[in-house]
C-alpha cells in the first residue's frame, strides 16, 4: 500500500454484545423487507449492520445486527414475520462484536479494505459480516476472538486503548 495504513486508518471502535440475524427465504420484494424492518422498530429492536444478497429470483437473504439485549425481541419480531411466510427462516448467532475502522482518506484510497481484511486473517480473525461507507469498514466478529483482535489493533493500527 502507497500510505501507513495508520495514516488511513484514524479511528476503530469496537462494540460487544452484538447479535447477528440472518433471514433467508424472504420475499424479494422491497416492501416486505421494509415490513422486517418496521416491526424490528416498533419492537424497539435498534438495528445497526445491515447486509443483503443479491435476490435468487423470488426470495432473498438479509442479515443484520441489534443488541444481544434485544434478542427476544428479534425473535418475536422475526416469528412474525415467518408467521406470513412460511418458507422465512432464520440463523442467530449472539456474542459477537463490532469492529469499525474509520478515515476520511479512506474516500481516495485503494485496498484499505483488503489491508483490514488480511490483517484480521493473519491473525485468525473470522469475519461474519462487513458493512462498509466511504469512510468506515465494520466487521463483526466472534467475541471470543477478542484477544487476537486487540493484537491486531495495537501491532497493525497502534491503537492499544479500544
Amino acid at each position: 500500500m502507497v500510505q501507513d495504513i495508520r495514516d488511513i486508518i484514524t479511528d476503530v471502535s469496537v462494540t460487544a454484545d452484538v447479535t447477528l440475524v440472518t433471514v433467508y427465504n424472504l420475499p424479494n420484494k422491497t416492501e416486505i423487507m421494509a415490513k422486517l424492518f418496521e416491526c424490528l422498530a416498533d419492537e424497539g429492536v435498534n438495528v445497526d449492520m445491515i447486509s443483503l444478497t443479491p435476490s435468487q429470483g423470488l426470495t432473498q437473504t438479509v442479515s443484520f445486527s441489534a443488541s444481544d439485549e434485544a434478542l427476544t425481541a428479534t425473535l418475536t419480531t422475526v416469528g412474525k414475520i415467518k408467521g406470513s411466510y412460511s418458507d422465512v427462516r432464520m440463523d442467530v448467532n449472539t456474542s459477537n462484536c463490532k469492529l469499525t475502522f474509520k478515515g476520511e482518506a479512506m474516500k481516495t484510497r485503494c485496498g484499505v479494505a483488503a489491508s483490514v481484511f488480511a490483517s484480521l486473517g493473519e491473525n485468525g480473525v473470522e469475519i461474519k459480516l462487513v458493512t462498509t461507507s466511504e469512510t468506515k469498514i465494520s466487521c463483526l466478529v466472534d467475541e471470543a476472538q477478542l484477544p487476537a483482535v486487540y493484537d491486531v489493533l495495537e501491532k497493525v493500527y497502534g491503537l492499544t486503548n479500544c
